[in-house]
């Protein structure tokens, strides 16, 4: 099945639209996916990272859930879970709504201890926790006097850091402080599914503890299907609309060619002087409009020269034709009756006749050409002309079975010698052409404003080559049995016909005849 190139461009238009919108849409869900899972994966890590930097005791994380829930709210606090555990796989705290799944999960790998810094083992503090552990300095100790000795001198002031926060202190003495460098923890990240639905699952660890936080996914799958339900409904109504802009966008890029096609099918030789209008501003279509221009131009300017030739051709030949045709009558009159020299004179003067019926038919088709071709009309008896037609067909061709489907006082509008002239051509067609012993059939009818005349003859189809060429001028079927003709007359027929106003067609093959129908306007 051809298709239009307009439903083509239009078809290829939305399919690569819809291509593009495609990838477009599967890219920007994944990132959106990604960014929200990323969301999700800060909060969470916000969660744990004021937590996992020190030593916390263990109620610490039951007033850490707490926080959370006075922070995010009951309702918030339903999709996160909460799990501690030990590196001896004691867990310190769990929420109530923690799935059962995540007690399945590996605890991740502690953090490793950073390692001590270069000289580390073998500084001050070390020595003193190691050898003087124990002593104190005498401005910040409230008991008895005693000796420090040489250990006074060699601590410098200093105790052990794990009997200072015990020691009294003296009043207004603070206490020493010892900053603790901060831990280091490490992270990952996965989605869980439950039996309750995912969960998006934070693993921590440090030295000391390992904790989970899990949150309840369940919002982030509603909201990306609500914004994926909400894409396929705009992007299906973006195709529809992009559909129908394909189209018309399509059908307006094609209209300038619809126009050149149009007004070149409407060209015909008698309208050769038309030209096709110069549509839209585009260079191509105005080159192509130019060209199409040119050549009806050659073709006008060649087809009149045609034309002339043959109407002047015609003309200059009726003279010497007619003193010819004068000649042999009188060779004709003046030889001796039955002498072979009168035979040869009626066979050249047959034969004359011939040539100045052709060259009357091209006169006549070089006026129909020209559009010069002169009607005469008026109030015709088609049933008396078409009875005639009869008579004449069956003296020509006397074993011919002639029958005629008449009726009276059947009138219509035409000239009477040219319409007489494609009867004469149309019956003589029919005469040469009907198989020895058969029938030809006369019908005449009248519909509504025009009178239809059809003759049919018993004779084999015209093959499907030769029935597109049938009204071409000089064509002939059978060029044996139409050795006499001169392939003129249907042409003619057809061309008086359409000067009236109707036509001449022929019909499609039934019941073993070839028929053609004759059309007029109804008087």
């Amino acid at each position: 099945m051809k298709l239009s190139f307009k439903f083509k461009i239009a078809t290829i238009s939305f399919v690569v639209s819809g291509a593009l919108l495609a990838v477009f849409g599967f890219v920007f869900f994944t990132f959106a996916f990604q960014a929200g899972l990323d969301r999700i994966d800060r909060e969470i890590l916000t969660m744990a990272d004021s937590s996992l930097h020190t030593v916390r005791p263990p109620e610490h994380w039951q007033n850490f859930d707490k926080s959370l829930q006075f922070i995010y709210g009951e309702t918030r606090m339903a999709s996160i879970a909460l799990r501690v555990v030990e590196p001896d796989g004691t867990v310190l705290f769990q929420s109530d709504n923690a799935p059962t799944e995540l007690t399945a999960l590996p605890r991740p790998a502690r953090a490793e201890p950073p390692p001590p810094l270069p000289g580390a083992e073998t500084s001050l503090m070390d020595r003193l926790d190691r050898d003087l552990d124990g002593l104190v300095s005498p401005d910040e100790f409230d008991g008895p006097p005693h000796a420090f000795g040489q250990a006074d001198a060699d601590a410098d002031g200093f105790i052990s850091r794990q009997e200072a926060l015990h020691i009294p202190r003296a009043p207004g003495k603070p206490r020493p402080e010892f900053k603790q460098p901060p831990l280091e923890f490490q992270s990952s990240f996965q989605t869980l599914e439950t039996a309750t639905g995912n969960w998006r699952i934070g693993l921590f660890s440090n030295t000391e503890l390992s904790v989970m936080i899990a949150m309840d996914m369940s919002a982030f799958y509603a909201d990306i299907n609500r914004f994926r339900t909400a894409f396929f409904i705009t992007v299906s109504l973006g195709l529809i609309l992009l559909g129908l802009t394909s189209w018309f966008l399509a059908a307006r890029a094609m209209h300038p060619v619809a126009v050149i096609a149009r007004t070149a099918a409407g060209i015909t030789a008698k309208g050769l002087d038309r030209r096709i209008p110069m549509v839209g501003k585009d260079i191509e279509l105005e080159r192509l409009v130019t060209i199409f221009n040119h050549m009806l131009d050659r073709l006008e300017k060649s087809y009149h020269q045609a034309v002339r030739f043959s109407a002047d051709a015609a003309h200059e030949l009726q003279t010497p034709l007619t003193i010819l045709q004068g000649e042999l009558d009188n060779a004709i009159q003046t030889s001796a009756d039955g002498s072979d020299e009168q035979q040869r004179y009626s066979l050249l003067l047959d034969e004359l006749r011939n040539l100045k019926a052709v060259v009357q038919k091209l006169l006549l088709l070089a006026h129909a050409d020209e559009g010069r071709l002169r009607i005469n009309a008026q109030p015709v008896d088609l049933s008396e002309l078409i009875c005639d037609a009869a008579e004449d067909t069956e003296m020509m061709a006397p074993k011919l079975q002639i029958e005629t489907r008449i009726p009276d006082g059947v009138t219509g509008s035409a000239d009477p010698a040219l319409l007489n002239q494609a009867l004469r051509n149309m019956t003589s067609n029919a005469a040469k052409y009907t198989d020895p012993n058969g029938r030809v059939l006369f019908t005449l009818e009248q519909k509504n404003e025009a009178v239809r005349f059809t003759l049919a003859n018993t004779s084999p189809p015209i093959p499907d080559d030769d029935r597109p060429l049938l009204f071409d001028r000089f064509h002939r079927v059978d060029k044996a049995r139409t050795a006499a003709g001169s392939g003129l007359g249907l042409s003619l027929a057809r061309e008086i016909a359409r000067a009236h106003g109707g036509d001449l067609v022929l019909n499609p093959y039934a019941h073993g005849m070839v028929s053609f129908t004759l059309t007029l306007p109804a008087g």
